[in-house]
């Protein structure tokens, strides 16, 4: 499936669904207490959680441009260099205890967050990609056009 955004071919890479329980619930961390913060740093702005875990396919070793879309409407634009290692385990799908806190990564708290909220919600969360070298023009482009609502000048 292939959606135009700005003149911009994005294909569909998976439906983000976060990890659940029996019960069918969006399962939440806090990974936060297992970090030994020995030099006492406080949380990020983002760190608090709750976070969840979800993956996505692990043979996307793609460079490009990445929009997480819910319920249709773009409301995140990154760029990355592996698309699987931004999504997994090093990035949004996977909060380390180290993100939570100052000199962590906010960007990847925040959306993980974001995710979680609107999982929980029963809203149904998407991840498109545009492969190219170009990954920082578009990027500025499309966040600059699109305005999307969880990009840093947003939330």
């Amino acid at each position: 499936m292939i959606r135009g955004i700005l003149g911009y071919s994005f294909r569909f890479v998976t439906e983000i669904e976060p990890d659940r329980d029996q019960a069918g619930e969006v399962k939440e961390f806090l990974p936060q207490g297992r970090y030994r913060n020995k030099r006492d740093l406080r949380l990020n702005k983002h760190g608090s959680g709750p976070f969840c875990r979800f993956r996505i396919p692990r043979n996307l070793p793609f460079e490009g441009v990445y929009a997480i879309t819910v319920d249709g409407e773009i409301v995140y634009v990154g760029e990355c260099q592996n698309l699987s290692e931004r999504f997994n385990a090093r990035g949004y799908g996977t909060i380390s205890p180290r993100n939570c806190f100052e000199g962590g990564q906010p960007t990847n708290c925040r959306v993980n967050n974001c995710i979680l909220r609107r999982a929980k919600q029963g809203r149904k969360v998407e991840l498109w990609f545009h492969e190219t070298s170009n990954r920082r023009l578009v990027e500025t482009e499309l966040i600059r056009k699109l305005e999307p609502p969880w990009n840093a000048q947003h939330v």
